[in-house]
């Protein structure tokens, strides 16, 4: 069933568990998401980064999403991940993403509200869900441990953005980081439990991939709805594709090239879901 992130993320934090949100950019990576949540009985949110979708087909292909998840047992969200400008994000919507992210959170914090309130404003009268960045996640293999660290998200500024914006979801930065590590991350717990305690917004752990899974559990725990996976994904459909170019003829057929990464990505996705502890909650 179609669901926002709203509702999606409604009973998270009072339940202690969070909800696995991944990206992809094709019709069989969504599809590979969406069945393996249907089997563990969980909720799931799928994304797309607007650089994933260059291709042009993007107007194709949501269509069949929206279909997948219309007709899915448990609730799908179509997400915007690091939507860059109003622009972008208004373009999602019109092609039926029932859920989207402004990412404004390189901008001065002045800035960062007026631009994430007009796509609040636009989004909600539409009934669509919004998700904004405060912080900002840095880049593991190009970011410095110190820069990471320096992007924290501020409490001081939360209560605030929060209550200026009216955000459905909230992108917190506090060690995490896109893409690999240079070295092993150490997550501000301390951080995550004082933002907890100023707002009741669900919170978004970006960078959530290759981060150790006890740091992951400790903040699901602390307050985080919402856990971002992407490089482990593309990780599994990578070695899936190695293996079934190794295994396979070269006149193998389509669905045998295909089964070996879609069955790789779907055995993450299973892990992740039980990492979250959203299994049976669908």
């Amino acid at each position: 069933m179609f669901a926002t992130l709203k509702e999606i993320l409604s009973d998270t934090r009072k339940k202690k568990y969070a909800v696995p949100a991944f990206d992809v950019n094709n019709l069989e990576t969504f599809k590979a998401v969406v069945e393996a949540a249907e089997g563990e009985k969980s909720p799931v949110i799928v994304m797309v980064l607007d650089q994933d979708m260059k291709s042009g087909n993007l107007r194709y292909i949501v269509p069949m999403m929206k279909e997948v998840a219309a007709n899915s047992r448990v609730p799908v969200c179509i997400h915007l991940d690091h939507g860059a400008d109003i622009q972008t994000v208004a373009r999602y919507i019109s092609l039926g993403f029932n859920s989207v992210m402004l990412d404004a959170s390189t901008q001065p914090l002045a800035d960062n509200i007026r631009l994430t309130s007009r796509v609040v404003e636009f989004a909600h009268a539409a009934g669509i869900s919004v998700e904004a960045e405060l912080g900002h996640v840095g880049v593991g293999l190009s970011d410095s441990a110190e820069d990471i660290k320096s992007f924290f998200t501020a409490p001081s500024e939360v209560e605030e953005f929060v209550a200026k914006t009216g955000v459905d979801a909230l992108a917190v930065a506090i060690g995490t980081a896109h893409g690999p590590y240079k070295g092993q991350p150490r997550l501000d717990i301390d951080r995550l439990k004082d933002i907890v305690k100023i707002t009741e917004t669900p919170l978004v752990l970006h960078g959530g991939s290759l981060t150790p899974d006890d740091q992951v559990k400790e903040a699901i725990v602390a307050g985080i709805s919402k856990l971002n996976i992407a490089t482990e994904l593309r990780m599994a459909l990578y070695k899936g594709l190695k293996a079934a170019v190794s295994e396979l003829p070269e006149h193998a057929s389509l669905h045998e090239i295909y089964e070996k990464p879609m069955e790789m990505m779907k055995q993450l996705v299973r892990e992740k879901i039980h990492l979250c502890g959203s299994q049976n909650r669908a």
